[in-house]
Order: structure tokens, then sequence, then C-alpha cells
């Protein structure tokens, strides 16, 4: 179903619902009150689910370019540097339920201060 279609029927259902409202037909009032309530119910699942997706991607690829970094310094030799970053990653990450607690830019701020050149993400 095409993007415009759903938009559509999101603003036509309810509004057909309110004229509705003013018709002897009890059944057609409950038949698009249900429909106007599923599709809203229905849009929001899809853009929650969608929104999920975005963070999935979004704090994998930071964990993906902190946990590369991370190996190729460990791997040079550079223990000491790797650690002292850590630490101060793990001084500023505060983790919430109400945001991202800027993990991607604590992260970049990681990778930058161990030399490399952070990327772009996904």
């Amino acid at each position: 179903m095409p993007i415009e279609a759903i938009f559509t029927l999101c603003v036509a259902l309810p509004v057909s619902w309110l004229v509705s409202e003013f018709q002897p037909r009890r059944w057609l009032r409950i038949a698009l009150g249900c429909c106007a309530i599923g599709m809203c119910c229905l849009v929001a699942f899809v853009v929650g689910t969608f929104e999920n997706f975005n963070a999935n991607a979004w704090y994998g690829s930071a964990s993906k370019e902190l946990v590369d970094t991370t190996l190729l310094e460990l791997e040079a030799g550079h223990s000491d540097k790797v650690i002292q970053e850590l630490r101060v990653l793990q001084s500023k990450f505060q983790p919430t339920y109400e945001n991202r607690a800027r993990y991607d830019e604590l992260v970049d701020e990681y990778v930058i201060g161990l030399g490399h050149e952070p990327s772009d993400g996904i």
C-alpha cells in the first residue's frame, strides 16, 4: 500500500467517523470508529518498529566502531592508552531510558582520543 494511501486513510477515517456521528446509522459510526482507532494503532506500531530498527542500527554502528578501534590499539600494543580512554568513556557514559545518552558522540570522542578518525556511522 503506497504511503499516500496510508496518510489519506489516517486523515479520512477519523473525519468520516466524526461526520458519521451526525448520521442515524449506528453500525456506520461503530465501524468507522473501530477502523479509525485501528488505523491509529497500526500507524503507531509501524512507526515504533521503525524507530526501534533505527536505534538498533545506530547503537550497533557505534559499538562496532568502539570494538574495532579498541582491537586495533590493543594489537598495536597501546593497552595503557586504551585503558585510559576507556576510563574517560566510562566516566562520561550515563545510560538512561529517556534517550541514547550521547553514546555515538562518546564513542567518537574515544576514537579521536586514540588518534583515529571516527566513521560516519551507518
